[in-house]
């Protein structure tokens, strides 16, 4: 789940007293998306990105939503591993070798017909936690021009969906978090920029 935080200090008082949760370091979070219409992309819900996090980088599939409330969908995520980015080969040419993946995963699924849509980069911080059995990671997020948000998440199969569900959002009451996102970033940068609505399924 998605929520607008006004006050992110207050917020993170809230975690650390709740839950014990620190969140960890800023990192900025690049996210290139992809539209392929005869595929459905994203005109079915479905969406492709390439993400890059430092020497980080994925591919990543997201079905369509299961239910509005919760923003839960299928979602694969494949690390596009980089042949030489560990060691200590310097972080300089650890990016250089990132950035030519970026590109040659970029031109991969254009070959396949998929076109770059746009960019949406944010700065992020990550915490984990423990609730009611649950594991979660919490993140708060910047985007320029949008202000703040925080998202709620925990990885459950398909089978367990309806009991993990009720407990993200009994976690979110708890934590004060009310009148829930579920557009994506993408679908928020869109309406900021253009001024008209973006019907995301």
């Amino acid at each position: 789940m998605k929520f607008r935080v006004e006050n992110p200090e207050k917020y993170e008082k809230t975690l650390k007293q709740l839950l014990g949760t620190t969140l960890g370091a800023s990192s900025v979070e690049r996210d290139e998306f992809y539209r392929c219409d005869a595929l459905g992309f994203p005109g079915q819900g479905k969406t492709l990105r390439i993400r890059r996090r430092g020497s980080y980088l994925a591919a990543t599939f997201k079905g369509p939503r299961l239910d509005d409330e919760t923003k839960s969908r299928e979602e694969i995520e494949l690390p596009l591993t980089v042949q030489g980015s560990g060691g200590s080969g310097g972080s300089a040419i650890r990016d250089a070798l990132v950035d030519r993946a970026h590109a040659d995963w970029s031109r991969f699924f254009q070959r396949l017909g998929f076109t770059p849509a746009a960019v949406v980069e944010k700065t992020r911080r990550r915490g984990l936690a423990d609730f009611d059995g649950r594991h979660f990671e919490i993140t708060l997020d910047s985007l320029e021009g949008l202000g703040d948000f925080t998202e709620i998440e925990t990885i459950a199969p398909e089978s367990d969906f309806e009991t993990a569900r009720e407990v993200v959002i009994t976690l979110a009451d708890r934590l004060g978090l009310h009148d829930s996102i579920a557009k994506s970033y993408l679908a928020l940068k869109m309406e900021a920029e253009s001024g008209e609505v973006v019907d995301e399924k």
